[in-house]
């Protein structure tokens, strides 16, 4: 599992050293949080559909006030051949 995901980053950055030198994109990234439970993979999954990539290892953490678990877990993306706005929402890059 690690190899495979040592050898995705490498192959991500290896796409976005490229596309960055020919001046064409911008590494978008966003932090998706929960409690941790379907519906939090279900978010993920759904970012993942849209071309959304993991980046890093999920974080967990505990939430003593509520007595739940909650999650936190990467993603980035590389959109192409647009200015950063930062009006606008990442989910429309």
């Amino acid at each position: 599992m690690r190899s495979e995901l040592a050898l995705r980053a490498f192959q991500i950055n290896r796409a976005l050293l490229n596309a960055r030198a020919s001046g064409a994109c911008m590494l978008i990234y966003r932090f998706l949080t929960g409690e941790d439970d379907a519906a939090f993979c279900h978010r993920v999954t759904k970012a993942l559909s849209e071309g959304w990539q993991l980046y890093g290892t999920p974080s967990y953490a505990y939430d003593g006030h509520n007595k739940k678990m909650k999650v936190g877990q990467a993603v980035t993306r590389i959109a192409a051949d647009q200015p950063y706005d930062p009006d606008k929402k990442l989910v429309d890059f």
